[in-house]
C-alpha cells in the first residue's frame, strides 16, 4: 500500500515542481507557435541619440556588425558588443534524478547547440508578432513592421486592436517616442529534454523544450533632451510549464566595447551601489577609428522579479507581497471617474482618469472608438493604467542581488559565457558580487534571484542603457531613467508627428504640413492641450549632427538649430525656463503658426536631410524641478553605403536640381495685388509643389467681416475652386490668425497667403491728383474728440473751386474754397475748419476735417474721420493751390464681405522647342571633379574612401548618358526617365564592371530622343 502511494506521488514530481493545472490564459499561450530561427529579424533602435542593432531573440547589440550601442546616433561611435537577458532556474531531471541549471538565452557565441546537427539550443523569435515579410520586428514608428492581426493569445485584446499598435498600456498608446515589440521562447533548448535528462516541461506539448519560458519583450526610447541618451529594455517572462519553478534567476548579460568594433581591450568598469548602475569607459579615453573622444555607458538594473510567497516585504515600500495578477490594486494608486454630478455612474462629459476599460483607451485619446469591458465603472479592470500589469509597484520586488564583471577572452569551463550553465548559476546566486576584473575585454552578468517562478505566472525585469559624454554626464542622465521608471515607464509625450511633403525645385525647396500635431494632447500632465509650435530642421546628415549646435554650460550640445519657427500667439515666448545645465530650449517670438515653408538657402545636388518638428509648452511647475518642452522625433534610417532605408512621416530627404531642358513653369494667371471690393490689402500665392497645379483650374478668395460699415473687422476667407464646370469650396473660413501674409494650408500645390490691411491713411498713394502747389498738406487721422472720431474706410478728395465759389462748413458757418468728395462712394461730404487765428478764411496752419454722419446729418450724427493739415511751404515761394487742383487723401481698408482675388493656374510643361535650344546648357558638375564634392555624403566610418558623386545637370526628361574614356572605350550607360522639375542624373564614379574609374579626361554623349544629341567632356584629377 505504501508503495503504489509513493508510485502516485512521483508521478506528479518533477525535481522540485508540482505538476498543476495550467490557466486558461496559459493554454492560449500554448497555442502559438514555438519559436523558431527561421523568424529571426533584426531591427534598429533609432528613436533618440542611441543607434543600436537589435535582434528578436533578446539580442541587443551584434558584434562587430553596426550600429552596436552607437552615441551618438550616426557618429560610428560605439560603446557595446552584445547584450542579452539570461534565465536560469533549477530542477531535477526526472531521467537521472541530476539537479541541473538550465540557462536560457540566445546570443552570437558561445552558446549551447547539438553535437550532432548543430542545432542551437538558444531563444528563438515567436512568430505573429511582426510584418510576415518584413525584414524587422515590429517598431511603433513603421506601422509597415506590425502584423496584420495581432495574435489573440495576448492578454486583454480582441479584433479591435488591429491596426494600432501593441501598446504597453493599452490599444495604440504610445508613451514612449520609439517602442519595439517581440515574443521569445526557449523551445529549441532540448539540452536537457534528452536523454539522460529527460525533462518535459510541457506533457501535452513535446515541441516545447527547455524549461517552457516565453518572454516578451519590449524596447523604449524618448527622444526629450533629459531622455535622449537612454534606451530601457522590459521583459515580461511567463512559465508555461506544467510545473512551479521555486529557485529561478533572472540576468542580463553585457559584452562591453567602448571605443569601437577595435578597440575593446582596454575597457574598465564598475558598480555604484548608491545609483544602482554599472558601467564601462575606455581605459585611455581614445575610440577607433580616429582616436575619437569615449564616454561611458551605464547598465541600470530597474524592475526586478518579485517574490509574493516568503512573507517578507522584499522592496521595504511597506507593502507585503504584493503581486500583478492578484486583482486587487495592491499600493491604491488606481483612480477611478470622476462623479462630477453625482449619479452614480459616469457621463461621457466626466473624466475617467485611470478608469479607461481593458483597452487602456479613452475619449481624450485619438484611437478612441467608443467605451469598452470596464470603462468608467468604478473598478479596476486588467489592462487599466495602474493596476495588476501595468503597475511596477504592484510586485514584491526583490532586486539586484548579484553582479559579476569578468575578462571576456576566457572562453574556459569557468567563464560565464551563456553555454557554462553552471557558471551561469553561481554567478548570478544570491548576493555574490564579484567586479575585481578591470582593464580588459570585459563582460557583465547582473543577477535578480531567488524566487519562485509558479505555473501560469508572469515575471518582469528591466534595465536601461545609459550614455554620457563623462562619469557625471551619465549619472545626471541616470536620474532620468530613474524618474521614468518611478512614473511607471511613462515621460513627457511630444505632440503627435505632422505629415511632411518635400518638393524639390531649381534652388529652392518647397515644405508643408497638415495640422494633425495640433490637436495633440499629453496623458502625462493630465491630457493637456500643449501643443505650441513647429521648428524645420535641415541637414546635410540624417542624425542631423551637424547642426546640434546649442551648447549647454558645460559645452554639450543639448539643442538642434533651426531653419524656420512657428509659434502659437499666445503668450508663450523666448526661452523656456528651466533649462538643461544652461541650455535653454526657444520657445519662439509669437509668430503664429504656418503649414507651409520654402527654403531658398540651398544648393543645387546637394541632399538635405529635412524635419518637421512640433513641439509642445513643457511645464515649468512639473514636480520639483519643472519639465522643458518635447520634440517630436526625426528618424532617417541610411544603411552603410548611404542608401535611404525609412523616412518618418515628418520628415523628408530632398536634392534640389534645375529642371529639365525644355522646362515651362506653371503660371498664376489674374492680378493678386488688386481685390474686388473695398480692401486693400495683397494676396501672395505660393507655388509648393508644380506638379500638382492643375491646368485651367480658377480660384476665388472669398472675404468675410462683421461689424458696422464704418467699423467693421475682417473674420476669415475660404478659397472656392472652378474646375471642369464645377466649382468647389476647398477652403472655408481660415480665420484672421492665418493673416499677415502666413501661407494657408496647401491645396492643389499651392498655398495664398493674405496681408490685411488696417484702416490708416495710405502715405504712399495719399497726396496731389492734380496741381502743382507746394503747400506741405499732410493726412492724419482726428483725435480731438474721441467719442465722435472713426477712422472712416474710404478715400478722399478734396478739389478746388473756382474763384468766387465757396462750400460752407456745416457748423461754423465759414465759407471755404474747396469741396470734399468720398472717392469711394462717390458722394460729396462736409468738412469743417479748425481756424486758430479765427479770421474764418482758410490760411496755412489751419487743418480741414473731414465729416460723416452715421445717421441723418446733424451734429448729434457728425462723426470727426480724417484731419488734413494746411501748411506753407518752407521756402520763400508759396504757391497756393490753384481752383481744380485736386489733394487725395488715400485710407488702407480691411477686406470686408463681399470683397474677393480670383486668379487661375496653368499647370508646368515641356517644350520640344525650346528643349531643343537649351540642350547647349548640359554640363558636369563639378568639374573637373577634385578628390571630393561638397555635396558627398560625409564618411562616418572615417576609414576608406566614402561616396563619390558628380551630376549631369540640365538634362531632357527622358535620355541617355554614355561615358567614354579618351581612346572611345565604354565606361559606363546612364539612363534617365524622371519627372519635369529634376533635370539632373548623378554617377557614382563605378564603371560598367563594377570599378572605382581612373583619373583623368572623360567624353560623354547624351541621346534625347526627338530632341537631340549633345557631347561634352569631364576630367578626374587626384
Amino acid at each position: 500500500m505504501n508503495r503504489k502511494f509513493l508510485l502516485i506521488l512521483l508521478t506528479f514530481v518533477a525535481g522540485s515542481a508540482l505538476l498543476a493545472q495550467s490557466s486558461e490564459q496559459t493554454a492560449k499561450y500554448r497555442t502559438d507557435p514555438v519559436g523558431d530561427k527561421t523568424y529571426r529579424k533584426k531591427g534598429i533602435m533609432n528613436g533618440n541619440q542611441i543607434r543600436t542593432i537589435f535582434r528578436n531573440d533578446g539580442q541587443i547589440g551584434y558584434w562587430p556588425d553596426r550600429p552596436s550601442g552607437e552615441w551618438p546616433v550616426y557618429s560610428d561611435h560605439h560603446y557595446l558588443d552584445g547584450c542579452t537577458p539570461i534565465v536560469t532556474s533549477q530542477i531535477t531531471a526526472p531521467g537521472n534524478g541530476q539537479i541541473v541549471h538550465p540557462a536560457q538565452t540566445s546570443y552570437r557565441e558561445e552558446v549551447d547547440m547539438d553535437p550532432v546537427s548543430g542545432t542551437l539550443w538558444v531563444m528563438e523569435p515567436v512568430p505573429g508578432y511582426a510584418k510576415k515579410d518584413a525584414e524587422e520586428p515590429a517598431v511603433s514608428t513603421k506601422k509597415t513592421t506590425w502584423p496584420d492581426l495581432w495574435p489573440k493569445v495576448l492578454p486583454n485584446i480582441d479584433a479591435a486592436w488591429d491596426g494600432y499598435w501593441y501598446g504597453y498600456f493599452g490599444r495604440g498608446v504610445l508613451n514612449a517616442d520609439f517602442e519595439a515589440f517581440y515574443v521569445m521562447d526557449d523551445s529549441q533548448d532540448r539540452e536537457y529534454n534528452r536523454q539522460p535528462y529527460n525533462y518535459v516541461p510541457v506533457a501535452s506539448n513535446p515541441n516545447r523544450n527547455g524549461l517552457g519560458l516565453r518572454v516578451e519583450v519590449r524596447g523604449f526610447q524618448w527622444s526629450h533632451v533629459l531622455a535622449e541618451d537612454i534606451i530601457f529594455w522590459h521583459f515580461d517572462i511567463i512559465n508555461l510549464s506544467d510545473f512551479d519553478y521555486d529557485t529561478t534567476y533572472f540576468g542580463f548579460y553585457c559584452d562591453t566595447g567602448v571605443g569601437g568594433v577595435d578597440d575593446n581591450g582596454d575597457d574598465n568598469a564598475s558598480y555604484d551601489t548608491f545609483l544602482d548602475i554599472a558601467y564601462a569607459f575606455d581605459k585611455d579615453g581614445k575610440g577607433t577609428p580616429g582616436n575619437w573622444k569615449t564616454g561611458y555607458v551605464g547598465y541600470a538594473f530597474l524592475e526586478s522579479p518579485g517574490n509574493g510567497f516568503n512573507g517578507r516585504d522584499d522592496d521595504e515600500d511597506g507593502m507585503l507581497d504584493e503581486k500583478r495578477d492578484d486583482g486587487i490594486d495592491n499600493d491604491g494608486d488606481w483612480v477611478g471617474y470622476v462623479d462630477a454630478n453625482g449619479n452614480g455612474y459616469w457621463d461621457d462629459y466626466e473624466p475617467l482618469n485611470n478608469d479607461l476599460g481593458k483597452d487602456g483607451v479613452g475619449p481624450l485619446d485619438y484611437q478612441y472608438n467608443g467605451p469598452d469591458e470596464g470603462e468608467g465603472d468604478g473598478i479596476p479592470t486588467p489592462g487599466e493604467p495602474n493596476f495588476d500589469a501595468t503597475d511596477k509597484d504592484e510586485s514584491d520586488q526583490i532586486g539586484l542581488t548579484s553582479l559579476a564583471i569578468e575578462r571576456l577572452s576566457n572562453k574556459g569551463p569557468n567563464a560565464i559565457w551563456p553555454k557554462n550553465d553552471d557558471v551561469i548559476w553561481r554567478k548570478m546566486n544570491y548576493n555574490v558580487f564579484d567586479t575585481a576584473i578591470q582593464n580588459a575585454n570585459i563582460q557583465i552578468l547582473f543577477g535578480s534571484g531567488p524566487f519562485p517562478l509558479k505555473l501560469n505566472r508572469r515575471e518582469r525585469f528591466s534595465v536601461a542603457l545609459v550614455f554620457g559624454s563623462d562619469y557625471e554626464d551619465m549619472v545626471f542622465n541616470k536620474e532620468t531613467v530613474q524618474e521614468i521608471y518611478n512614473a511607471n515607464y511613462n515621460f513627457a509625450k511630444p505632440p503627435n508627428k505632422a505629415t511632411l511633403t518635400a518638393i524639390a525645385g531649381d534652388k529652392k525647396v518647397f515644405l508643408y504640413w497638415d495640422d494633425f500635431a495640433e490637436k495633440s494632447v499629453d496623458p502625462f500632465l493630465g491630457y493637456k492641450h500643449d501643443f505650441e509650435g513647429y521648428l524645420i530642421y535641415r541637414s546635410q546628415e540624417p542624425a542631423f549632427n551637424d547642426i546640434k549646435l546649442i551648447t549647454d554650460s558645460k559645452g554639450e550640445p543639448k539643442y538642434w538649430k533651426p531653419i524656420a519657427q512657428f509659434d502659437l500667439k499666445d503668450g508663450l515666448k523666448g526661452p523656456d525656463p528651466i533649462g538643461v545645465n544652461g541650455a535653454h530650449f526657444w520657445r519662439g517670438n509669437e509668430t503664429g503658426l504656418q503649414h507651409s515653408y520654402i527654403d531658398t538657402t540651398v544648393v543645387n545636388g546637394v541632399k538635405y536631410f529635412y524635419a518637421l518638428v512640433a513641439y509642445d509648452m513643457g511645464d515649468p511647475t512639473f514636480g520639483t524641478k519643472g519639465l522643458t518642452p518635447s520634440e517630436t522625433t526625426k528618424i532617417i534610417n541610411e544603411d552603410l553605403v548611404g542608401n535611404v532605408t525609412f523616412i518618418d512621416q515628418n520628415c523628408a530627404v530632398v536634392v534640389p536640381n534645375a529642371p529639365v531642358a525644355g522646362y515651362i513653369p506653371p503660371e498664376i494667371v489674374g492680378d493678386v495685388d488688386k481685390a474686388e471690393g473695398l480692401g486693400t490689402g495683397s494676396l501672395n500665392v505660393a507655388v509648393l509643389d508644380p506638379s500638382k497645379i492643375k491646368e485651367g483650374a480658377s480660384y476665388t478668395i472669398e472675404f468675410t467681416s462683421s461689424g458696422t460699415a464704418q467699423k467693421y473687422i475682417t473674420t476669415s476667407y475660404s478659397i472656392v475652386r472652378t474646375f471642369e464646370g464645377a466649382a468647389e469650396t476647398i477652403q472655408a473660413s481660415i480665420d484672421s490668425s492665418n493673416f499677415g501674409g502666413k501661407l494657408s494650408p496647401p491645396f492643389d500645390g499651392i498655398a495664398v497667403g493674405v496681408t490685411n490691411d488696417t484702416v490708416a491713411v495710405d502715405k504712399k498713394e495719399t497726396g496731389w491728383l492734380q496741381g502743382s502747389s507746394n503747400y506741405e498738406i499732410n493726412a492724419i487721422a482726428d483725435a480731438s474728440a474721441p467719442s465722435r472720431n472713426i477712422k472712416w474706410p474710404s478715400n478722399y478728395e478734396v478739389e478746388w473751386l473756382p474763384r468766387g465759389t465757396t462750400k460752407q462748413t456745416p457748423f461754423s458757418k465759414i465759407d471755404l474754397p474747396f469741396k470734399v468728395r468720398n472717392a469711394t462712394r462717390g458722394e460729396e461730404v462736409d468738412a469743417e475748419l479748425i481756424d486758430p487765428n479765427g479770421n474764418k478764411t482758410l490760411d496755412a496752419g489751419d487743418d480741414i476735417i473731414i465729416i460723416e454722419y452715421t445717421g441723418t446729418p446733424s451734429f448729434a450724427n457728425a462723426k470727426y474721420t480724417w484731419r488734413i493739415q494746411y501748411r506753407s511751404p518752407s521756402g520763400s515761394f508759396w504757391f497756393p493751390p490753384e481752383p481744380g487742383d485736386i489733394y487725395k487723401v488715400a485710407i488702407s481698408k480691411p477686406f470686408q464681405t463681399g470683397d474677393k482675388f480670383t486668379f487661375s493656374t496653368k499647370s508646368a510643361k515641356i517644350d520640344g522647342q525650346t528643349a531643343v535650344g537649351e540642350m547647349k546648357n548640359i554640363g558636369v558638375v563639378p568639374n573637373p571633379y577634385i578628390s571630393t564634392a561638397a555635396w558627398e555624403k560625409r564618411n562616418f566610418g572615417q576609414t576608406g574612401r566614402g561616396e563619390r558623386r558628380l551630376d549631369f545637370i540640365h538634362l531632357p526628361a527622358q535620355c541617355t548618358i554614355r561615358i567614354y574614356t579618351i581612346t572611345g572605350a565604354l565606361v559606363k550607360t546612364l539612363e534617365k526617365n524622371s519627372n519635369v522639375s529634376d533635370g539632373s542624373l548623378s554617377w557614382n564614379l563605378v564603371s560598367e564592371d563594377g570599378m572605382d574609374i581612373a583619373y583623368g579626361l572623360y567624353i560623354y554623349h547624351v541621346d534625347a530622343p526627338g530632341i537631340g544629341e549633345h557631347i561634352g567632356k569631364f576630367a578626374i584629377i587626384k
